[in-house]
């Protein structure tokens, strides 16, 4: 029973012994904490107490730049109008770099900076603007001694020209009394030939004149022999532009020798006749196309001028709205159709419609020129008898376009 006492005791010592040691040790922790945190506090207060004497030192340094910028009391510069001079020099610097957008600032010292960039970019381009004056400026020098140069030659050219001309001068005036006696001697001698050839003179004279009325009475007769010779070309004087392979009376048809390779079109009509001894012209009727081929095309008979004397295989066509190479051109000489029943104007659409071209002068591409009332006094008629244009009656232009 006592020793259980004792080793309860001696348990309690130990355990008592080991907490006062615990406590031991968190009493040192805890003192070395709060010295580390004092030496903390203490660098703390150093560190506000050096800043705030930074904020003294910038506080006088912003005091000072302030007083720099504004000015002290009453000359101080409203904060508004250093804004409008910031602007301002944006402006200004802008036009100074060659821009139209002005730079914008927030504060001056970027103004600053941009001044300075500004202010050497106009210096480099002072330099360049120098330097290129420098350059115009000798070749100005170059240019100058290169026209005083010319001058000089140009001076001496002068004097050799004027010496020139001086010398020319008395060449002339030389010459003029030596022309001034030549004309006075040749006028005397012509005075003597006159004298002495004045009957052979007027012999002369008299045959000049004889001969003169001989050649206009030539000439006369040259234009009345060409009048003679330059006849009227009419239509039945026109080549043929093709003739008929064969004619079927039973059935009113006939085919002839011309086709598409041939440029023919359908509609087209064609007078038709036949040559007799001596190259006299028998016409002998109308034919109209109907259909084409290649070589050949069938037309229909329109008429026949002699039952006894039909149209036959061999006989000849023309037309004057055919042209196996170009379309043809008519122009009207006069002034008045005398049909009844087409005027200038309808027999012109009647021409267009059978494939013609109506022009207004005789020109060397003219085909045909379609005499109507008072074509003998037109320019035209005239032209056309000079180039052998082939002159077409009012009533044979009928026959093709009124059937």
């Amino acid at each position: 029973m006592a020793r259980n006492q004792g080793g309860a005791q001696l348990s309690f010592l130990i355990v008592s012994l080991i907490g006062i040691l615990v406590l031991c040790f968190v009493v040192f922790q805890q003192n070395s904490d709060m010295e580390q945190l004092n030496t903390s506090l203490i660098g703390a207060r150093n560190e506000v107490a050096t800043k705030e004497d930074l904020i003294k030192e910038k506080s006088i340094e912003i005091g000072g730049l302030r007083v720099l910028i504004h000015g002290n009391g009453e000359s101080a510069v409203p904060v508004p109008e250093v804004q409008a001079m910031i602007e301002k020099s944006g402006s200004d610097i802008a036009t100074a770099r060659g821009s139209s957008s002005a730079r914008e600032y927030e504060s001056l010292t970027e103004m600053y900076d941009d001044s300075i960039d500004t202010i050497r970019f106009l210096n480099n381009e002072l330099q360049s603007q120098r330097s290129a004056a420098e350059a115009k400026d000798n070749e100005y020098q170059e240019v100058v001694i290169s026209k005083s140069n010319l001058g000089s030659q140009l001076n001496e050219e002068i004097d050799s020209l004027r010496s020139q001309l001086n010398d020319m001068q008395v060449q002339l005036e030389q010459s003029r009394t030596r022309a001034r006696e030549e004309s006075a001697r040749l006028r005397e001698e012509v005075e003597r030939l006159v004298q002495d050839n004045s009957a052979t003179v007027y012999k002369l004279q008299r045959d000049l004149s004889i001969s003169e009325n001989l050649l206009k009475r030539s000439n006369d007769r040259i234009d009345e022999l060409k009048r003679e010779i330059v006849r009227e070309q009419t239509f039945a004087m026109v080549e043929p532009d093709g003739e008929v392979l064969n004619v079927s009376e039973e059935l009113g048809k006939a085919w002839i020798n011309l086709g598409t390779n041939d440029r023919l079109r359908r509609g087209l009509v064609f007078d038709v006749f036949a040559y007799q001894k001596g190259g006299k012209r028998i016409s002998k009727g109308r034919i109209e196309v109907l259909s084409i081929q290649d070589r050949y095309s069938e037309v229909a008979i329109l008429e026949n001028l002699d039952r006894f004397n039909p149209i036959s295989t061999g006989d000849m066509i023309a037309s004057p709205f055919y042209d196996g190479e170009d379309v043809p051109v008519f122009v009207f000489a006069g002034d008045t159709a005398t049909n009844g029943r087409y005027s200038l104007e309808d027999m012109a659409r009647k021409i267009e419609l059978f494939g013609g071209v109506v022009s207004d002068k005789v020109q060397l591409n003219t085909d045909f020129v379609v005499a109507v009332k008072g074509y003998e006094e037109t320019p035209e008629y005239d032209l056309a008898r000079d180039l052998g244009v082939t002159i077409l009656r009012e009533a044979e232009l009928l026959e093709f376009i009124d059937f």
